[in-house]
């Protein structure tokens, strides 16, 4: 049992997309059993075989084989679960997943919206046959449903309704956590193999809102459960609308196309649960923008023009850089880029007026560095409900400054391998690269890869405090805010502005 769970874990890593055929396991034939002692009920599913045709075309609800017909569904009919005299194999859909395909059934025949999109559902069956999870030991979800839009791209949902009385909140919970690693899993089919389908899951839960909020704790609201991608039987209304719509365009160019350190960032904030850990790492992505752009803004600024701009780097970095102070390094750059007609980079920093604190990125700027200040001087909202309100303003000027970003997925950043450390043994020199159109722009030393000691993984780094005086750097990593220290990037600091 042990090695078969490592080998499925295996195995789900190095998932694929393929064609979906008619040899596919989960294209099961169904075998009815009957107790030799029902003599009238193997006499009613004989009678009923013998006129197949209508078992394909016609549903009932009670025996002697109840039954749901779906169009849109790949095989008829969906056979429900019966009384003690009859069994099916595979088994029938229980409740929970009967009603799924009648919410989904009338939705789709009363008139609903569906230009622009095909769609068609087919059960998932469990070990064996179906389509499964490994790293959630086993996880198969009830339904495949498939969406084709007209412009060529797809949508693969996973849905699972089901009871969810035993359940736990995530991020204690695979199941409704899956729909994380298949976001994952699409990036990298995309980057992969350039197929357009976006992978995503929902579980739909027969347990009712008032009673799984109950359980689950404080600030459990509608929204926040559709957030982490968690329906209810009694508004699928809406729900049904969340499985058929595409991804989100702004979040696919983010995940696929904009450089490592915003990418991850962005798209860590879908997985924290808590609004007080959302809020908390809200800002800190707030701050991993301004320590970004200004470190690439510092990459691109020619020799000659460090005095031009101003910038007394030992000054900001004395006692620990602050998000004002990024702020001002990008500021001071962007007036300098300004004459940097032949970089397209350069010039599309100097366009987002970061210095602009009345509209448009300036303005969002100057409020998320103010909420971070307030946040971390204890001025920042406190109750659950205002810190709820206050996280999602704060996504939304977020979402605004990544889009004003978009100009980074032209940019894509990429490692080298090196094996060249600096003196500490720690961080790797000169192996971070942004992509330009006519060459690569370095990044050391103002970005750099090292290994964690602390969580033991490569992360990337920015610098966030140096003392000139002992010769060391603190770097802060962008995936998780751990810190090391480095005298090899202080070397390089030192030669840069020398």
């Amino acid at each position: 049992k042990f090695y078969h769970l490592h080998q499925q874990r295996w195995d789900s890593e190095r998932m694929t997309i393929e064609p979906l055929t008619e040899s596919h396991d989960n294209f099961a034939n169904y075998k009815v059993m009957v107790r030799r002692s029902s003599r009238e009920m193997i006499e009613e599913v004989a009678s009923l075989m013998e006129s197949a045709d209508a078992v394909y075309r016609m549903e009932a609800q009670g025996p002697p084989l109840p039954r749901l017909v779906f169009d849109r569904h790949l095989y008829q009919p969906l056979v429900l679960e019966g009384d003690d005299k009859l069994k099916t194999t595979p088994v029938g859909l229980n409740d929970s997943e009967k009603n799924f395909v009648n919410t989904l059934r009338a939705y789709c025949h009363n008139g609903a919206d569906l230009s622009g999109k095909e769609l068609f559902l087919l059960r998932n069956l469990s070990r064996g046959k179906g389509i499964g999870f490994f790293k959630t030991a086993g996880f198969y979800p009830d339904f495949i449903l498939w969406v084709k839009y007209a412009g060529g791209s797809q949508k693969v949902v996973f849905v699972e309704p089901h009871g969810m009385r035993n359940d736990d909140p995530p991020p204690n919970n695979d199941k409704v956590d899956l729909y994380l690693a298949l976001r994952d899993l699409s990036d990298h089919i995309t980057q992969k193999d350039g197929q357009e389908v976006f992978l995503d899951s929902y579980v739909i839960s027969a347990t009712p809102y008032e009673e799984l909020s109950k359980k689950w704790g404080e600030g459990w609201t509608r929204e926040r459960f559709a957030k982490k991608h968690v329906l209810f039987e009694d508004d699928m209304d809406a729900g049904i609308a969340a499985l058929l719509a595409p991804r989100n365009e702004l979040e696919r160019r983010i995940s696929t196309s904009y450089p490592y350190p915003l990418a991850h960032g962005y798209g860590l904030l879908t997985s924290v649960v808590d609004p007080r850990d959302i809020y908390r790492e809200q800002l800190r992505f707030a701050e991993n923008i301004l320590a970004f752009l200004a470190s690439v803004s510092l990459a691109l600024l020619r020799e000659d023009d460090q005095e031009k701009a101003k910038l007394d780097l030992k000054k900001y970095w004395s006692g620990g850089i602050s998000t004002g102070d990024w702020k001002e390094v990008i500021q001071r750059c962007s007036k300098v880029f300004a004459g940097y007609k032949d970089v397209p980079l350069a010039i599309a920093i100097q366009k987002l007026k970061i210095g602009s604190e009345q509209k448009g990125f300036g303005r969002d700027i100057i409020e998320l560095i103010r909420a971070k200040n307030d946040y971390k001087h204890d001025r920042g909202p406190t109750e659950l409900e205002d810190m709820a309100k206050a996280s999602d303003e704060v996504q939304e000027k977020l979402r605004r400054c990544m889009q004003a970003l978009g100009f980074f997925a032209d940019y894509p950043m990429h490692e080298t391998e090196s094996s060249d450390v600096d003196r500490d043994q720690r961080a790797r020199t000169g192996n971070l690269f942004l992509r330009l159109n006519d060459g690569q722009l370095p990044l050391h030393p103002f970005i750099a890869s090292a290994t964690c000691p602390r969580c033991r993984d490569t992360e990337t780094y920015f610098v966030d405090a140096w003392d000139t005086k002992k010769g060391t750097v603190r770097l802060k990593s962008f995936e998780r805010g751990h810190t090391i220290s480095s005298t090899g990037i202080s070397d390089a600091l030192t030669d840069w502005l020398n």
